[in-house]
């Protein structure tokens, strides 16, 4: 049996050659241990999430083309390691807010759903395959303050890193959905802010 495996190549369209950079204000960041279930598709490819009960998904919202993921690899004598990162631009004016950041720091096992400015969802901190798991992103930088000046920058900006064995994944509900379609599967997976409570009838 081989150990290298050369199966198909890359013929990209316009949509690809021209795709616009950066992501939406908005990520949606979870925790591997709270999911019960990852329901992947052909190739790179999530089609649905599960959560424990009382566990989900919370949001993360700062400004347009702030947000920003990375990938680097780590080579390794047998095995080559995909580095996911994400840097979260974190604006609080509020001691729950800070805490909330706070709580980040101590993440371990989390990952990332984010939309790009292109109109697709990809998946970050999820390893393709049964041991997902065993995977994730944990905070590794933080960097921000007061500034000096009044115009100075006064955020924190938060890289959370991950050795995967792949690289990103998409989050794609159904061959056909719309990307409003999987923005309200991801939205009803939302615990935090909570959701509006029902009107009384």
């Amino acid at each position: 049996m081989a150990c290298n495996e050369l199966t198909r190549g890359i013929d990209p369209d316009c949509a690809a050659t021209r795709k616009p950079g950066g992501l939406n204000k908005r990520v949606y960041m979870g925790l591997l241990a709270d999911l019960t279930a990852v329901v992947f598709g052909t190739g790179n490819l999530v089609t649905g999430l599960t959560f424990a009960a009382d566990k989900g998904l919370v949001k993360v919202i700062g400004k347009r083309e702030k947000h920003n993921s990375a990938m680097g690899l780590e080579a390794g004598e047998n095995f080559n390691l995909r580095n996911h990162g994400i840097n979260l631009v974190l604006y609080y004016n509020t001691a729950e807010e800070l805490a909330a950041i706070d709580e980040f720091l101590d993440l371990e096992g989390a990952f990332a759903v984010v939309e790009t400015n292109s109109g697709e969802l990809e998946v970050w901190g999820v390893n393709k395959g049964p041991n997902w798991p065993n995977f994730g992103l944990k905070a590794s930088a933080i960097e921000g303050g007061s500034g000096t000046a009044i115009t100075d920058s006064n955020i924190y900006t938060l890289g959370m890193t991950g050795n995967h064995e792949s690289l990103q994944l998409y989050f794609k509900s159904a061959p056909e959905a719309t990307l409003a379609a999987d923005i309200a599967i991801l939205d009803a997976l939302v615990v935090w802010p909570a959701p509006p409570a029902e009107p009384e009838v």
